[in-house]
């Protein structure tokens, strides 16, 4: 607690820059609605590949539920806490013959920090996913999310966030599947209302590049009962500028495993399972001893 005391003391000696929290639940922090907003428009540990090795593209078929939880222990600036997820996606063609899919994301995180104090963050996104080639796809998106923020965790608890993200396969690069990804957004902080109403509000305007490479490798063999598996291994890098925060250069590494649970003549329709771990760093603008560090384990099934 005592260098989070340092790092805030820091903030409020430097005008627009942000409270140097790991739980500033608005932006610039890893646990925050702008981050949650970037990882999703850009999210290379998701369920939307093709595992059949005929296919070189994405999985596009139709109409996809997704339901997802994830549960994050971090650590930072003198802080340490726990974040609960839980997400749900719904993808589906705006109209019959349409190549295009409309998602839907709602998603939903509880903050937890060990000194007791709790918050509730929301989000709902929602994009149009664009096939621009079978094996590349550019999503533009639009999220909006609120907290019941107190001022405990920061001065303000809305944030607008507009992105366009780029996704590109790259079929069998040796045994497996190379995707690279990039996306650019916009956040900024509003006081609309629709959280509780702070006795403080700084406005605050950031733009994200999020970069990061996926490698997917089918299992040679079958595994669970004869199913058929993959593993994947991603790095991402998310780069934030304009007004000064406090975790401007946030690093990924996740390694998950994915399963279908159900395989039929339409394999591109069979459901899917995916578990994975993930290890974030985040860069304090301060000093390193305020470094963000945390590892999350991740499910997801489609169906």
């Amino acid at each position: 607690m005592k260098k989070f005391l340092i790092a805030a003391a820091v903030a409020a000696l430097v005008p627009g820059t942000a409270f140097a929290s790991p739980y500033y639940a608005s932006i610039g922090s890893p646990n925050s609605l702008q981050h949650t907003a970037v990882t999703t428009a850009l999210n290379l540990n998701d369920l939307d590949y093709d595992d059949d090795p005929d296919t070189p593209g994405f999985d596009m078929e139709g109409d996809a539920d997704t339901i997802g939880g994830a549960f994050t222990y971090w650590g930072g600036a003198g802080a340490e806490g726990q974040r609960y997820e839980l997400r749900y996606q719904k993808a589906f063609r705006p109209s019959e013959g349409s190549r295009a899919r409309v998602l839907i994301d709602p998603i939903l995180n509880v903050l937890h920090v060990n000194d007791g104090q709790t918050t509730i963050l929301g989000t709902l996104s929602t994009g149009v996913e664009i096939p621009v080639q079978p094996n590349w796809l550019i999503t533009p998106r639009v999220a909006y999310g609120v907290s019941d923020n107190d001022g405990y965790f920061g001065a303000s608890n809305e944030v607008l966030t507009l992105s366009a993200t780029s996704r590109y396969k790259i079929a069998q690069v040796g045994r497996g599947d190379l995707t690279i990804g990039n996306m650019v957004g916009w956040s900024t902080t509003t006081d609309i209302g629709i959280g509780k109403k702070l006795p403080f509000y700084f406005k605050e305007d950031v733009w994200a590049f999020r970069n990061g490479i996926a490698y997917q490798l089918p299992f040679k063999g079958r595994m669970f009962g004869g199913r058929q598996g993959s593993m994947r291994a991603s790095y991402t890098w998310t780069k934030l500028t304009g007004d000064p925060q406090a975790y401007e250069n946030v690093h990924e590494a996740a390694l998950s495993v994915g399963i279908r649970t159900r395989e039929v003549e339409q394999k591109s329709r069979a459901e899917q399972l995916r578990i994975g771990l993930i290890y974030t760093h985040g860069t304090s603008s301060f000093s390193h001893e305020f470094d963000y560090d945390a590892v999350t384990l991740t499910v997801g099934y489609r169906f």
